[in-house]
């Protein structure tokens, strides 16, 4: 009863608990069962939440937070103004951002934890989750087994392989994660100070090689743009960082021998995945070429042996935006409308379907009756700012800017980072402020891709902390109180 109770108000459980659930909502003929378990965990953070604030503070506590604080309450304001308009769905909305923010990014207000341990517990998951149902999938892949029930596509979805997640998309991010997890992974001071064992190389090595090959599969470009961008920014650290003094020629020279390497990793990682879808589509119409012989050998008529269609593994959409252009014409003729304060997150589908004919775009690609809960403009930045308007997106920006510049400091001070996970961090946030561009992210999603972001911003801002130490004799008086100048 007492470790239940530790449990229940012991945020390093629940953040591990929600991320997990979370990511298991995504799979194929589990969704149903995971997304109730995450109904309870979601009234958990919420107590969490109330339990956080009236004991510990956190909202007082949290690096930069008076920019978070401000963006919440002029988002409520936004709900409270379209009160008639989907208010319920606004405030859980709400109640999902406070979790971003003071459970997942707050992580560095908890004293004696030892983040690094919680985030080898979430990467150890992933290298073996993503391995084992990996394999499952490109088996079923090569055996040709797929099929159709309701929304869920089993292993190919609209020509792409999906394996065991309900959307390629969901497994491509899934995939870069798990990559990305193998990567720190291989880090000593990560492995050392978590004091953990270390993970097996050969599992690493499957799971990247499992991962990769699911990436290219499933062409999935946003997520592809993720790992390209990762690799480029870790490489921009492994170029500039640590080094104090710089001349003019070698700063040229350097971000010279940089781009033509950004430039041959994406023709490369291109050549490949075209290479690779190839190869798998010609094996799987060899194998049903071969297996519709010997069935014909034996009477059967060809068309009952194979129903399916080839698989090239190509998107079926061949524009080079796959749609996304025009949903951001939607959302900017959308912000015009509401340009202040923003129309909340649960309106985006309902003032959608008043505003233009047919609604947004893709809001009724899984079903009417998910299409108030799915409707997105595939990008972060405009979700937020059409959700929370200019007043809402300006503090957010700040909040993000402020971060961002800090910890790139220490990134690129420092000089004994070598094995430290700090420049993979780094380079994952930076890579998915690209990746917020072509996909549901940021915030405004209760999804694994919005809550995996937020947990790395809290195990980065640990080491913001550690490395910018508050100094209390430095502090601003607001309404008769002192408060910290780490808030702002």
């Amino acid at each position: 009863m007492k470790k239940f109770k530790a449990a229940l108000f012991d945020n390093s459980v629940f953040r591990r608990a929600y991320i997990i659930c979370i990511i298991l909502c995504d799979i194929s003929f589990i969704q149903i069962a995971a997304y109730v378990a995450l109904v309870f965990l979601f009234l958990w953070g919420v107590f969490l939440l109330i339990y956080n604030e009236t004991k510990r503070h956190t909202m007082l506590k949290t690096r930069f937070g008076a920019w978070l604080l401000a963006f919440v309450l002029m988002t409520t304001v936004t709900a409270v103004i379209h009160i008639t308009d989907n208010f319920v769905y606004n405030i859980v909305m709400q109640l999902h951002v406070c979790i971003c923010f003071y459970i997942f990014y707050a992580v560095h207000t908890e004293k004696h934890l030892n983040f690094r341990r919680e985030l080898y517990s979430v990467c150890r998951f992933m290298v073996f989750f993503t391995t084992i149902i990996g394999i499952v999938g490109l088996a079923f892949l090569m055996a040709d087994i797929r099929f159709e029930i309701g929304w869920v596509k089993f292993i190919v979805y609209e020509n792409r392989f999906t394996g065991l997640y309900a959307n390629p998309n969901l497994l491509a991010f899934d995939a870069v994660v798990a990559i990305f997890s193998c990567h720190m992974l291989l880090k000593k001071d990560f492995i050392t100070i978590s004091g953990r064992e270390r993970v097996s190389r050969i599992w690493i090595f499957s799971c990247v090689a499992i991962n990769a090959i699911s990436l290219l599969l499933c062409d999935s470009n946003a997520s592809l743009v993720l790992m390209i961008a990762y690799a480029f920014f870790f490489l921009i650290y492994k170029m500039f960082g640590a080094e104090r003094k710089l001349t003019v020629r070698q700063v040229i020279s350097k971000a010279a021998a940089l781009l033509l390497v950004g430039v041959f990793l994406v023709g490369s990682v291109i050549f490949v995945r075209n290479i690779c879808q190839t190869g798998f589509a010609d094996a799987l119409s060899s194998a049903d070429a071969i297996t519709e012989r010997l069935e014909g050998d034996e009477g059967l008529e060809n068309d009952v042996i194979s129903n399916t269609v080839r698989i090239t593994f190509d998107h079926e959409n061949k524009n080079i935006d796959s749609g996304r252009l025009r949903l951001w014409k939607q959302a900017a003729q959308m912000l015009r409308q509401f340009p202040i304060f923003g129309i909340g997150k649960g309106n985006v589908y309902t003032y959608g379907e008043e505003l233009f004919e047919g609604g947004i775009e893709f809001s009724k690609h899984f079903g009417s009756w998910l299409s108030n809960y799915t409707t997105d403009f595939h990008n972060g930045y405009l979700t937020i700012l059409v959700c929370a308007g200019i007043v809402g997106f300006v503090l957010f920006s700040i909040f993000g800017l402020r971060f961002l510049k800090h910890i790139t400091v220490h990134v690129f001070r420092r000089d004994d980072l070598a094995e430290s996970i700090l420049p993979c961090l780094w380079a994952f946030l930076c890579a998915y402020l690209i990746y917020a561009v072509f996909e549901k992210a940021l915030l405004y999603d209760i999804s694994a891709r919005v809550l995996y972001f937020w947990m790395i911003l809290g195990y980065t801002s640990c080491f913001l902390v550690r490395y910018e130490p508050e100094n209390h004799s430095k502090n601003i008086v607001l309404f008769r109180r002192r408060l910290r100048k780490s808030l702002i």
